[in-house]
């Protein structure tokens, strides 16, 4: 499952949505600010995007929970049918309402950048983003990153502290899927959609957690996951699937106010 975009950070070697991450540091960027101006089109192009393990309740009432078709697969909450285009994004660049917004979109334009020492961690933040401000000033709203003495602000510091929390989660969900991986349980899968139109499309480039696989675990194992908590999370993704059909509820009504004009 791949798009224009992911295509872009990918060869650039950078995560989803990011294109010039830098380190935040006073000397660089003591009148710079975040502005108050939210929306979420930096995600118009995105057909799924990394969800950590802590979501897969709230995510699942919205979105299939799938994995990557990579060496080691992560786990995606899916966004769209056809590429280039997200269907939760609405037309002003809000989400959808009452739909949960997954953390890896909420975190943009901050990411955690590690160092040689495990134990050190920066904060940077996309440069490229529109919620970047170089230079705070007059006429432009929005909150200092750093305080006058050199010390991070309050939304510096929330900052700091939710992509912390994002790094712990994830590590988590990393090992959620290497003990799927390990038991074998992922297998490529892929979506034939037919549209009321008549028109196909089939979405590939993902893996889903074989149920009968699943099923034929041994007791031990079962065990073992029943204690982790990871039964749990399988069986979320299991439920999220048929979440497929929302997908193709929005599809359908947001393809009606272009065929009424056509």
């Amino acid at each position: 499952m791949t798009t224009a975009a992911s295509q872009t950070a990918a060869a650039a070697g950078l995560p989803l949505f990011y294109r010039t991450p830098v380190v935040l540091r006073f000397e660089d960027h003591r009148r710079a600010g975040l502005g108050h101006a939210l929306d979420f089109n930096f995600t118009r192009e995105a057909t799924a995007v990394p969800l950590m393990i802590s979501e897969f309740m709230p995510a699942l009432r919205h979105y299939p929970i799938v994995f990557s078709d990579s060496e080691r697969p992560v786990p995606l909450a899916v966004l769209g049918l056809k590429q280039g285009r997200n269907l939760f994004l609405e037309d002003n660049g809000s989400w959808r309402a009452d739909t949960y917004v997954p953390a890896y979109v909420r975190r943009y334009p901050f990411i955690i950048t590690e160092t040689p020492d495990p134990n050190t961690r920066l904060l940077s933040i996309d440069a490229a983003s529109e919620r970047f401000v170089e230079t705070l000033g007059e006429g432009v709203a929005g909150d200092l990153l750093f305080e006058s003495g050199g010390g991070p602000t309050q939304a510096t510091r929330a900052a700091m502290e939710f992509c912390q929390a994002m790094h712990e989660d994830h590590l988590r969900t990393v090992a959620f899927s290497d003990a799927l991986r390990g038991a074998e349980l992922l297998t490529s899968n892929r979506a034939d959609i037919t549209f009321p139109n008549g028109d196909r499309y089939t979405l590939d480039g993902f893996r889903t957690i074989d149920e009968k696989a699943y099923r034929a675990l041994a007791t031990d194992k079962v065990e073992e996951w029943h204690k982790s908590g990871a039964l749990d999370l399988v069986a979320m993704h299991l439920a999220s699937q048929r979440n497929w059909q929302i997908l193709l509820d929005l599809n359908a009504a947001q393809a009606e106010p272009q065929s009424a004009a056509a």
